[in-house]
């Protein structure tokens, strides 16, 4: 039997951004102490959604830990075309 192809499109993505050394220190993050044998790179920062709406959190990737949670843009990761229009 022949192999076969899949028409499914791929889905929508949000990019996980890469953190900083320097980044998790301005969160209080003491790499030794509180994620033994981790690096920033272990770490990123993305927009979630949660009942109480749009955050951007930075997070453990291999334990989902979170180290940050600020209240993020109204509609997460949907930009708007109308953004940034002068309308005066």
């Amino acid at each position: 039997m022949g192999a076969v192809e899949s028409s499914v499109p791929e889905g929508l993505s949000v990019p996980r951004e890469e953190v900083t050394d320097a980044d998790l220190q301005a969160l209080g993050v003491n790499l030794e102490r509180d994620f033994p044998g981790s690096t920033a790179a272990d770490f990123r920062r993305y927009p979630v959604l949660s009942e109480g709406g749009w955050f951007t959190v930075v997070k453990h990737q291999k334990t989902l830990e979170s180290v940050s949670r600020e209240t993020g843009p109204l509609l997460g990761p949907i930009v708007l075309t109308s953004d940034g229009l002068d309308v005066n």
